[in-house]
C-alpha cells in the first residue's frame, strides 16, 4: 500500500506559540519578582528598593487559596498541601496538582469556614488576592512585573476598590495609576489602594500587552515537588502563619 504524504504546510511558529502559552503549566512560579513587607512600614521591592507607598497599574489579578497542614518551619518552609487559583473566589476548586487535596470545592472545603483556623476565628486556609504590577514609571529598558499578595484583612480593600472602579471610574485596574500604601493604624502590613489618575490611549499600550504574561505569572502553581505529609497527630492540619 502506497504511504501517503500530507499537503497541510506545517507552522512551527504557531506551534511554539501555542506551546509558550500552556508551559506556565509545567513550570514552578518564579520566586524572585515578590514584592515584600517591612511589617507595616514600607515595601520592598524585588530590586531591593524600599518606600511607604508604590504608584503602580495592576495589570492583571486572581484570587488564590493555600492550605499548609503543618507548622511553619523556617529552616524548611514547606508548600501548601492544597492549593486553588483562579479569577472567581466562589468558584475556586483545588488544584489536581495539590499534594494533599482536602475538598472538591473550595466552598466546601471545612478548611475555608472561618473558625476553621486553630487559633481565633479566621480560616485555616489562607484565601488572598494576587496581583500583577509594573511601575507606572520606569526609566530605562522594559519596565518589570512584579507580584504582590494581598493579605487576608486587606482582601476586602481591595475588592471595595475594584468595586468602586467599576462603579464610579467605569474600569478595571489596568485602567488607572494605584497607589498602595501601608495603614499605619495596623502592626502588620495592610495594603489600602486609592486611584491616582486614569492611563488611557496610547500610554495604556506597554500595559496591555504584558497582559498574557502577567496572567501567566499569576496562575503559575506552586512548586510543591518537596512536600511532606504532616505527622500524624490530633488535628489533620495547622496553618502556618506568618506567610507571605
Amino acid at each position: 500500500m502506497a504511504r501517503t504524504t500530507s499537503k497541510l504546510p506545517v507552522n512551527y511558529e504557531e506551534q511554539l506559540a501555542k506551546e509558550a502559552a500552556e508551559i506556565a503549566k509545567r513550570i514552578a512560579a518564579p520566586t524572585g519578582d515578590r514584592i515584600r513587607f517591612n511589617a507595616n512600614r514600607a515595601f520592598i521591592t524585588p530590586d531591593g528598593m524600599e518606600g511607604e507607598t508604590l504608584e503602580v497599574v495592576v495589570v492583571d489579578f486572581v484570587s488564590t487559596n493555600l492550605f499548609y497542614d503543618s507548622t511553619y518551619d523556617r529552616d524548611n518552609p514547606q508548600p501548601p498541601g492544597c492549593f486553588a487559583i483562579g479569577p472567581e473566589p466562589s468558584l475556586l476548586v483545588p488544584s489536581p496538582q495539590s499534594p494533599n487535596k482536602q475538598a472538591d470545592t473550595c466552598s466546601s472545603c471545612p478548611n475555608n469556614q472561618f473558625g476553621s483556623a486553630p487559633n481565633g476565628k479566621g480560616k485555616a486556609c489562607k484565601n488572598t488576592r494576587l496581583l500583577a504590577l509594573m511601575p507606572a514609571e520606569w526609566a530605562d529598558g522594559e519596565p518589570p512585573i512584579w507580584i504582590m499578595s494581598v493579605p487576608p484583612t486587606s482582601m476586602k480593600a481591595f475588592d471595595s476598590y475594584v468595586h468602586s472602579l467599576a462603579a464610579k471610574h467605569k474600569t478595571v485596574p489596568i485602567g488607572v495609576v494605584t497607589e498602595i500604601s501601608l495603614d499605619p493604624s495596623n502592626t502588620f502590613a495592610s495594603p489600602r489602594f486609592r486611584v491616582v489618575k486614569p492611563v488611557a490611549g496610547k500610554d495604556l499600550g506597554p500595559f496591555m500587552e504584558r497582559r498574557e504574561e502577567a496572567n501567566q505569572r499569576l496562575t503559575a502553581e506552586p512548586d510543591v515537588s518537596g512536600y511532606t505529609p504532616p505527622k500524624a497527630s490530633g488535628r489533620a492540619g495547622v496553618v502556618a502563619r506568618g506567610r507571605r
